[in-house]
């Protein structure tokens, strides 16, 4: 098997999280608000900033290899505590677990294959490599969606999809074990705390002090933070046009009817953006370059939560999903594009790191937005939370083609 395959099948076994498409129905099933589910994400985040840049200076030193196995036995933990939580209380550890997965994966997988590919000498493949494997995860979105739909309505709840996520987790771990040995070099033998501190202040502080790199940072805390809590909100308007479905179909129920329209909205959504990230490389030739494509999905992005805003405003939740589905086909243009950008300007051995940094930009807006995405939503109404969100996708996409670029 090659190595591509093997990188793409690493997506497609950690994106069959059955629970994805339906965390946000389970934390609203137990009797959580909005802004309660706000400070969860926030929390989660939170946690992920604090994990995420040691966890790429880790992986830099001391093994990718071993990184990533941390990662897929936090994930497993933190989807047994979901399983059997009932308030807030046992939530916070879950996602405390979820958040030390998140950070020791991200960035991490990442620099195995910009590593693979500058070890064959074929890094000018990068963006469409990495597209290529990207896709894969969204096919592995797609089919977990039909999989957690059917757990969904066999057992009529949300809560034992975590406990089925384990078992793809599982095979990961197979998975993972059968890339070279090269690619889990260490920089050191022993863990040294002065070692890791002494690699993060110097990566941090080279990443600062570059035009380029701090611009791509701010730039990339705003568009992925508003996305990452804009998407929380799908699936309430699914479980609202669900129910009208419901009040048509005298004998079907509102879980029945939810999981149903989950399952067929995010298998599309899925699909879709798998073909998105496959050709992520042809949108950069069009546009031009890449600081003019990141814009241009930008602008773009901020009319399509304007649409959803006005869906949801005249309730006509199928324009806000329509345009939720072309969302996320610009988030896996944007994805390619910017990590490329992010390889572009590291080095060799900070590249874990950087790319960590890239993963934890976008913790650090949804630990911002969350909680007042939340609490806007809970006192005014979803159509006014992804008003607002619409304008600071606006401004940010100002922010990105006024800015020159300097070399």
């Amino acid at each position: 098997m090659s190595m591509i395959w093997k990188f793409s099948l690493y997506g497609f076994l950690k994106n069959l999280k059955f629970f994805d498409p339906f965390i946000i129905l389970f934390f609203l099933e137990i009797g959580l608000s909005f802004f309660e589910i706000g400070l969860l994400i926030s929390f989660r985040s939170i946690c992920i900033n604090i994990v995420e840049v040691p966890s790429g200076v880790c992986a830099d030193l001391y093994g990718r290899k071993n990184a990533m196995i941390i990662s897929i036995i936090a994930y497993i933990i933190s989807f047994i505590i979901f399983t059997f939580s009932n308030s807030m209380f046992l939530l916070f550890p879950a996602m405390l677990f979820f958040s030390i997965g998140e950070a020791y994966r991200t960035g991490t997988h990442k620099a195995m294959i910009f590593d693979w590919l500058k070890t064959e000498g074929r890094l000018k493949d990068k963006i469409k490599v990495y597209g290529y494997t990207r896709s894969w995860s969204q096919i592995g979105s797609a089919i977990a969606v039909i999989i957690g739909a059917l757990i969904v309505i066999y057992y009529n709840g949300y809560r034992w999809v975590f406990l089925f996520s384990i078992i793809p987790y599982l095979f990961c771990v197979w998975n993972l074990a059968t890339y070279p040995s090269y690619l889990n070099e260490r920089m050191s033998d022993k863990i040294n705390f002065k070692e890791i501190v002494y690699h993060l202040f110097n990566v941090l502080k080279s990443s600062f002090k570059k035009y380029d790199l701090r611009k791509l940072i701010i730039q990339n805390t705003v568009y992925d933070g508003v996305f990452e809590v804009s998407k929380t909100y799908l699936q309430p308007l699914l479980k609202s046009q669900a129910i009208a479905f419901t009040l048509i179909a005298v004998f079907a129920t509102v879980e029945a009817n939810t999981a149903i329209m989950v399952a067929i909205v995010y298998f599309i959504l899925h699909i879709i953006s798998a073909f998105g990230a496959r050709n992520a490389h042809h949108f950069l030739k069009i546009a031009g370059n890449e600081q003019k494509a990141s814009g241009y999905i930008s602008f773009i992005a901020s009319a399509l939560l304007m649409i959803v805003c006005f869906g949801v405003f005249i309730q006509q939740y199928v324009i806000s999903i329509i345009a939720f589905v072309f969302y996320y086909v610009l988030q896996n243009l944007w994805t390619p594009i910017i990590v490329s950008r992010y390889d572009d300007l590291s080095g060799k051995h900070d590249q874990a790191t950087i790319l960590s940094i890239e993963s934890q930009t976008q913790a650090v807006g949804v630990m911002i937005l969350a909680p007042i995405a939340g609490f806007i939503a809970d006192k005014l109404g979803l159509e006014y939370m992804f008003a607002v969100l619409a304008v600071i996708m606006v401004v940010v996409s100002f922010y990105i083609l006024r800015n020159k670029t300097k070399n």
